[in-house]
């Protein structure tokens, strides 16, 4: 029965991912915002204007980064059809020695064939168009963006909302006690997630400038434009990082005349990525949020079977979330031991797994 459950509660969040998505981003953005909301509060501002403050920044700053790179994406797809010609000669002109191995074997495979047998069907398959994946790419935005200022509108009045919903809590509470304890246990929730999104987005944000300065310094053009999708991507534990590399090859390749200069971008990306992983994320972010690299790879399994590419993003906070959940409440402290690392990891004893600022 639990089984069922369970199964049919998955497909109801599917189903309902076009309601549930945008409510759940607004839930992250006011579970972020709340703690400075308080802040300003105890200092006599009220919480609507810090919210409306919050959620202006927040379009604003949507909007202008989707101003900067429709732009360039636009030129991209004007320019589609000779883009993909230069990439199809710069790949030949790299695959020539590979080329003359392949008519060797050829040759080989021609003299062993008896004479008069009939000839081996070729069947060809043709990959799909590069302005076809520009036009593919350049449709999420727009969606996305819809989403993304629904979520904002809404998570306003969660945040304008102040502590009506502590105000709700402490009522139904029924002893003294249980509603310290209950206001404890939200403000404490509330306030690692809070700390944990805000350090996070704040290191995706400087990967993304380092890994634009550099490609701005080996005179890539619109340089700036890699802080935007290297922001995003880092958020995605494992594939972010991978698909980031292969599109600054891909684009490398294009750009550059020299096969050998055109490796610098993807290499000085995996630099950068790397030293954020390894050194500063385990340092900055806290060592009690860490989950298990098993735990990572199911909730990005399911989270983007279940919403896509913005499903593989939350999957991680949502993730953190549980982790501090199951810290507080008795009844999931198993769920929070399958979370979290293992003593050895913990303890520096063994590789250290995957941290959690890959969201």
């Amino acid at each position: 029965q639990i089984g069922i459950l369970l199964l049919g509660a998955a497909f109801a969040i599917y189903f309902a991912r076009d309601f549930l998505l945008p409510v759940t981003v607004a839930c992250l953005i006011a579970m972020t915002f709340r703690p400075l909301i308080r802040w300003f509060a105890r200092r006599s501002v009220p919480a609507w204007a810090t919210a409306s403050a919050f959620a202006v920044m927040l379009l604003i700053g949507g909007l202008a980064a989707g101003y900067l790179v429709s732009g360039p994406i636009a030129g991209w797809i004007a320019d589609a059809p000779q883009i993909q010609r230069t990439f199809i000669e710069k790949i030949r002109s790299i695959s020539g020695p590979f080329e003359r191995f392949a008519r060797i074997a050829e040759d080989i495979q021609d003299a062993a064939t008896p004479a008069g047998s009939a000839d081996a069907q070729e069947v060809f398959v043709r990959g799909p168009a590069l302005p076809a994946l520009l036009w593919t790419a350049a449709g999420y935005p727009a969606s996305y963006t819809v989403m993304l200022t629904g979520a904002i509108i809404l998570s306003l009045f969660l945040m304008a909302s102040g502590d009506l919903f502590y105000e709700k809590l402490m009522r139904v509470m029924p002893t003294f006690t249980d509603k310290k304890n209950a206001l404890r246990f939200v403000h404490d929730v509330e306030g690692q997630v809070s700390a944990y999104l805000i350090m996070l987005t704040a290191i995706n944000a400087g990967v993304g400038l380092a890994v634009a300065t550099a490609f701005y310094l080996l005179g890539m053009p619109t340089a700036y434009l890699w802080a935007f999708p290297v922001f995003f991507l880092n958020f995605i534990p494992y594939a972010g990082p991978l698909a980031g590399v292969f599109l600054a090859t891909l684009s490398s390749i294009v750009i550059f005349d020299s096969f050998s200069y055109a490796l610098l971008a993807p290499i000085l990306y995996t630099v950068i990525v790397t030293v954020e992983n390894q050194l500063i994320s385990p340092y900055l972010l806290s060592r009690r949020l860490q989950l298990n690299a098993v735990a990572i790879l199911l909730a990005l399994a399911f989270w983007g079977w279940i919403w896509g590419i913005v499903g593989i993003v939350v999957a991680v906070p949502l993730l953190v979330i549980l982790k501090v959940f199951s810290g507080h409440i008795d009844a999931l402290a198993p769920i929070g031991e399958f979370l979290g690392e293992s003593e050895a990891e913990m303890t520096g004893q063994a590789e250290p797994s995957v941290s959690v600022e890959k969201v």
